[in-house]
């Protein structure tokens, strides 16, 4: 009896034609996002294999350009590292848009090549890139809007809910065998969707893989909750309309923006600048003041290269010309520090906001298991920092006593690929957004069981 009662929800629910726009309208910009965030991420995997090609190509030409000349070789010579997408990166693209994922560096000061970054068009940018992960969590909150609004509503404002009443007391069964038959729908689609997904992208199915379909389920969960809620308020099918759509409005588009620009006006970023003019008159300034200005600081930097013979005698050398260079980034490390400091304080605060809007927690929480949010970035950053460090401590000795180019490894160099050493995890993010849907449920519950007294 009660798989027939079901069956004939489902055969309602179908023989409308919005049901079916609804579905159409998720199928198609799920399979738009899977193309775009794919051939966004492919554009990306095959500028970092031309570059890798590019790295050799350079290396030896530069070795036949300036192979006698040692310093002049590393001063022009590029070593690149490569924040390499992994295949979650389609699904969710973040923020590699906007931060550099290939970061190529010369011997020279850091803190100057570090933010370079390929020139983009600000339109381009501010219209972001779209994937699935963009369909679940926008997308989809509006179509279980549109197919929920109006259950209960519809059914007083027709006269139908009225003679249910006076049949049985058991009249909000059929409201939520309604509401059943819609969730079962929206969670068919959206497993289609990540169905698709593994196969189209080549996901693995891991941690990672049940980590975001949870996030996902518990994030359309609390859509439905939202709705549910709504609907238990026993409003006209206008109100139901316009209080979800404006709750949708406010958690997806003016809280976020709003947000973001409070974090810009709590925590200015003048220091980004200041770190470029410190870095250059760091360097710059040197070549006015006595060599000793440079070298001392640099030996109490670097101990280790006091055994190696500093021609004192020479207007110039490529020994005094490093040492300036690394003096630019010395003294532009408190704001460096000061930057990444800020950096941190903005994601700690997003964090803590975030844990009331479970849009930006979905968003932070499939962005961090997909390797593309803000925290990967400022890890590949400190790894780029590491890298130039170990190149320059590595061929240091060899520039300085003044070896042949013949006698390094340089050939040997090729573009790194940096790979994330944490395990990233989403519980903080599932916490919050369970705990508000609990709340919306509970509430909901109490609001039909209220009505029914009556």
């Amino acid at each position: 009896m009660k798989k027939s009662i079901y069956n004939l929800e489902f055969k309602l629910f179908f023989r409308n034609s919005s049901s079916w726009i609804g579905i159409i309208v998720l199928l198609i910009t799920g399979f738009s996002g899977l193309y775009f965030g794919k051939t966004f991420i492919a554009n990306q995997q095959a500028v970092i294999e031309k570059a890798a090609m590019l790295q050799k190509k350079n290396t030896l030409s530069n070795i036949d350009h300036f192979g006698k000349d040692i310093g002049l070789l590393f001063y022009h010579n590029k070593f690149s590292l490569a924040n390499a997408p992994n295949a979650w990166a389609a699904f969710a693209n973040g923020q590699r848009d906007i931060n550099p994922y290939l970061i190529s560096v010369t011997m020279l000061g850091l803190e100057g090549q570090i933010y370079d970054t390929d020139i983009n068009n600000p339109v381009s940018l501010l219209l972001g890139n779209m994937d699935l992960s963009f369909v679940f969590i926008f997308l989809f909150p509006l179509v279980i809007i549109a197919f929920n609004y109006n259950l209960l509503s519809e059914q007083k404002e027709s006269g139908v809910w009225s003679l249910l009443r006076a049949q049985t007391n058991r009249s909000f069964q059929v409201i939520w065998r309604k509401f059943l038959v819609r969730v079962a729908v929206i969670f068919s689609v959206a497993l289609l969707l990540l169905f698709v997904a593994i196969l189209y992208l080549h996901l693995p199915v891991d941690f990672i893989f049940f980590s975001i379909t949870t996030l996902i389920i518990f994030y359309l969960a609390f859509w439905f909750a939202v709705s549910f809620f709504i609907i238990s308020l026993a409003k006209s099918s206008n109100f139901n309309a316009s209080a979800l759509v404006a709750i949708w409005v406010l958690i997806c588009i003016v809280i976020p923006a709003s947000l973001n620009l409070f974090l810009t006006r709590k925590y200015p970023m003048p220091e980004a600048l200041q770190n470029v003019i410190n870095q250059r008159e760091g360097y710059h300034e040197k070549w006015d003041m006595a060599k000793e200005v440079t070298m001392k600081p640099f030996f109490e930097h670097y101990p280790e290269l006091k055994q190696y013979p500093f021609p004192q005698e020479k207007t110039f050398s490529w020994f005094w010309y490093y040492a300036m260079q690394q003096m630019g980034d010395d003294q532009a490390m408190p704001s460096r520090r000061a930057i990444e400091n800020k950096l941190a304080a903005r994601q700690r605060f997003t964090n803590t906001l975030a844990f009331f809007f479970p849009t930006i927690q979905a968003q932070l929480g499939i962005n961090n298991m997909a390797g593309s949010d803000l925290n990967t970035h400022l890890d590949f950053q400190q790894a780029v920092r590491k890298y130039h460090e170990q190149i320059r401590l590595h061929f240091y000795p060899g520039i300085f006593l003044n070896k042949a180019v013949d006698s390094t490894d340089i050939k040997d160099y090729k573009l790194e690929k940096y790979s994330p050493q944490q395990t990233p995890s989403v519980w903080v993010n599932l916490l919050s957004i369970s705990i508000l849907t609990v709340i919306l449920i509970g509430t909901t519950a109490f609001n039909f069981k209220r009505q029914e007294q009556f």
